[in-house]
């Protein structure tokens, strides 16, 4: 089975094409669809509903806008609820800039055995389109910092949020570092849940993408500032041990059930029915 988790703060001009794009991609995997409303303000939530067709689909909201962070550890725990193990779950841009005729590859990937793979603008064969030379820029001292100082030398892209997961990874790790499972609410969000999970033994693999921002409607939401802090916080959280799981950790055992309660602002609205590191593989 496989659940998209899709955090969305004010994309009520993107979320027509996202969910018309999805939607055939949705129904032909049984795909279950988990939106995180994060606060938005320009009625995203309603325009998810008029636009929802025949998806499986449920909208959990934040009243407040809390980051993107806490908007993917939200849609996690909602898709592990009713996650077996082995099921895949799929983080995707809200703003269109996720191109899904990549998921095939990734999903591919995932079934040889990888507990995360990533969509890489930075692999071989991969690129960015309509970016800011200065984002551009800013991303990729992110990505190569953190791939030596992380161990991930092979990957290329770090910091995106498109990503296949093994549900069973995210369910140990969830039980390991409870609702420190990501503890940034920004954008580092993306690098410090990467760390964790690899560190704690998970495969990870990445294929090529192509990331085109002509086609996303509105401004980014990431501000340079909050955000180059962020990462300068995960990265010394990580030279200080604190991304490591800790030495008597469920990661290491059998998976266990989780019982952790929900943010308090977070209500679920349904819409239309329907160890030691592993290696890293390129696709």
């Amino acid at each position: 089975m496989i659940r998209f988790v899709i955090p969305a703060y004010n994309e009520a001009e993107n979320i027509p094409r996202l969910l018309s794009d999805l939607a055939p991609v949705a129904r032909e995997l049984g795909a279950r669809v988990i939106i995180v409303d994060d606060g938005s303000t320009d009625g995203t939530g309603e325009v998810i509903r008029e636009h929802a067709q025949d998806m499986h689909l449920a909208v959990v909201t934040h009243t407040v806008n809390r980051g993107l962070g806490t908007a993917i550890n939200t849609g996690i725990r909602s898709a592990l609820k009713e996650s077996s193990d082995d099921d895949a779950i799929v983080t995707l841009e809200a703003d269109t800039t996720s191109d899904l005729s990549d998921l095939p590859r990734m999903l591919e990937l995932f079934e040889q055995g990888n507990d995360i793979v990533l969509a890489s603008v930075y692999a071989p064969g991969g690129k960015i389109i309509g970016v800011a030379g200065w984002r551009l820029a800013a991303s990729k001292s992110v990505s190569n910092t953190f791939r030596y100082l992380g161990g991930l030398r092979e990957m290329h892209t770090l910091s995106s949020l498109y990503r296949v997961y093994r549900a069973g990874t995210l369910r140990k790790a969830a039980d390991t570092y409870g609702y420190l499972l990501v503890r940034e609410p920004g954008f580092a969000a993306n690098v410090e849940l990467l760390l964790k999970l690899f560190n704690a033994g998970a495969r990870v693999a990445e294929t090529p993408t192509v990331n085109d921002w002509t086609t996303r409607k509105g401004e980014s939401k990431m501000q340079l500032k909050p955000t180059v802090l962020a990462y300068f916080r995960v990265m010394a959280a990580h030279m200080v041990g604190r991304i490591q799981p800790p030495p008597v950790s469920p990661l290491a055992e059998a998976t266990a059930p989780l019982g952790l309660p929900e943010p308090a602002a977070a209500t679920a609205i349904e819409g239309a029915p329907a160890g030691r590191r592993a290696p890293v593989t390129q696709g």
